[in-house]
């Protein structure tokens, strides 16, 4: 039995997508494909996103840090994906993005891919869970930042 036949209502959508109804979807509820695809269009809009960097000043403040001030990944200027430390950093930068402003996502793990065929082009792949209470489902998306755009692209595997 799949998930969507265990919630034949569909699952919630965002507050976002529920305050700009665009179809049925606000009233009948998505299927898990559909929640994937909003998943990754929400995180498509966090990696697209630049924090503000506060330095030390933000860490007294431990709500602050959640909140949609420091929405977004920090700027990636000056790291190199040929220096392993670096490539550790901007992993692990994402990761708490992720889990900082996308709670439909546990347990997040963020690896870069060298793929020599993508001609400069920054590769992602997040593994998670979805958090379909009671339930966990795995899901994989793969994030490509195309670097004449500087724009990241998000894709759901099934």
């Amino acid at each position: 039995m799949n998930l969507d036949q265990l919630y034949p209502f569909g699952f919630r959508t965002t507050l976002f997508d529920r305050m700009l109804p665009n179809d049925q979807q606000a009233q009948s509820g998505l299927s898990l494909s559909e929640l994937r695809e909003s998943v990754a269009s929400d995180l498509e809009d966090l990696l697209n996103s630049r924090m503000a960097n506060f330095g030390e000043l933000i860490e007294d403040f431990p709500l602050a840090k959640k909140s949609i001030l420091q929405f977004g990944i920090i700027d990636f200027v000056g790291l190199s994906t040929a220096n392993p430390t670096d490539c550790d950093k901007i992993c692990q930068s994402i990761e708490k993005s992720i889990a900082a402003h996308e709670p439909r996502l546990k347990q997040i793990k963020v690896e870069m891919l060298m793929e020599g065929n993508n001609m400069g082009a920054l590769c992602l792949s997040i593994q998670a869970f979805l958090n379909i209470h009671p339930l966990y489902e795995p899901v994989v998306f793969d994030a490509l930042l195309k670097p004449t755009t500087q724009q990241y692209v998000i894709s759901s595997k099934s």
